[in-house]
């Protein structure tokens, strides 16, 4: 994770600060369609998963172990949703930094802490779900450690996030219209550089290579396992039989949204490491267009888990078209209520 001006996870790399602005103007229509399409997918983001949180917390039956992970997912969601996208985005396309001073160290940190919250609970519902399947016959994840599961996940992901909140800040840069230093940018200017970008090195392995490898083990073996099971003779009964139908249901879901978290990220963390081997790619005409495309796919995958939890789990889908309904009848005996008293009013007063 790069600087927060700079076209990297946050940003750009420095050397897009010595090349001509006008390589990374962006015209006004573009300006236009950029901001409604990452203006829909931090929408979506926010009120999907806040769904997916309200669906958790005030329904006994989803209080499972895998529900509480999904809802740690949904929660550092909400957060890229609130802050790393609004804020990423108006920094890249202004190629300046406009905010509070602070917001240079805090919207990267978020980001950070957000992005291996996500993966890291990807990586814990895997192993969650691999323990279940190879070894049925031992105790089941507690609600308890579940919990400790999720706290250790946000203490290591803060942890991995401090260099980045250490290391950035407003800097002030030549600017060729005033002819002085007065454009600001957030940039790396507390830690070497050597040293920073071997923290990217290691970032963008723990946030995708590392834990991706994992998941893909685990569920490679999940699905040899499971389809072991379903030789002629293996089956213990109905109740047998529904257990294992259960668990190909979740894990068919859970793999979706890991193949969404890879398909999403691997283009922009591709660039991540390009930028880093070739800097040169940064001088590309249209290396803005590409990093907009790139950071789009990738933040937009905040957005799509609570649709997939709602066509592919059961109990959500029916939770979802609860709510729904509830929420919908509400807003119709309100606008009813309302109705008669606005007819109330009329007839009294005339």
């Amino acid at each position: 994770m790069n600087d927060l001006n700079n076209k990297s996870s946050s940003a750009t790399p420095d050397n897009f600060t010595h090349v001509e602005d006008d390589l990374y103007e962006v015209p006004v229509g573009i300006i236009v369609l950029l901001s409604t399409c990452y203006g829909s997918i931090s929408l979506v983001a926010v009120v999907g998963n806040f769904c997916v949180l309200w669906i958790v917390a005030t329904s006994r039956r989803m209080q499972t172990v895998t529900n509480f992970f999904i809802a740690n997912l949904a929660c550092a969601d909400i957060i890229i949703g609130l802050f790393s996208i609004p804020f990423q985005f108006q920094a890249a396309l202004l190629q300046r930094w406009v905010l509070p001073n602070f917001m240079c160290a805090f919207c990267p940190f978020v980001q950070v802490l957000s992005v291996n919250v996500s993966i890291f609970t990807l990586t814990s519902i895997a192993l969650d779900r691999y323990r279940a399947v190879m070894f049925p016959l031992k105790a089941r994840t507690s609600n308890l450690r579940a919990k400790v599961v999720v706290l250790s996940i946000w203490a290591f992901s803060a942890g991995l996030g401090i260099p980045s909140a250490v290391a950035l800040r407003v800097i002030l840069k030549y600017d060729p219209a005033t002819g002085k230093n007065s454009k600001p940018f957030c940039k790396n200017s507390e830690i070497s550089p050597l040293i920073w970008r071997m923290y990217n090195h290691i970032l963008v392995s723990l946030q995708y290579f590392v834990p991706l490898f994992i998941i893909s083990y685990a569920y490679i073996r999940m699905s040899i396992r499971l389809r072991q099971n379903q030789t002629p003779g293996n089956a213990q009964g109905q109740r047998d039989e529904n257990i294992l139908r259960n668990r190909k249901k979740v894990i068919k879901m859970l793999f979706i949204v890991v193949a969404l978290f890879t398909i999403c990220w691997l283009p922009f963390q591709t660039y991540n490491i390009l930028q880093e081997v070739y800097p040169t790619i940064n001088t590309y005409k249209y290396i803005n267009v590409i990093w907009f495309c790139c950071h789009w796919l990738a933040m937009s995958n905040s957005c799509y888990n609570p649709f997939v939890y709602a066509i592919y789990n059961e109990r959500f889908n029916t939770e979802f078209r609860n709510r729904f309904t509830y929420c919908t009848k509400l807003l119709r005996r309100q606008q009813k209520e309302q109705k008669e008293l606005d007819h109330s009013l009329s007839s009294r007063y005339g």
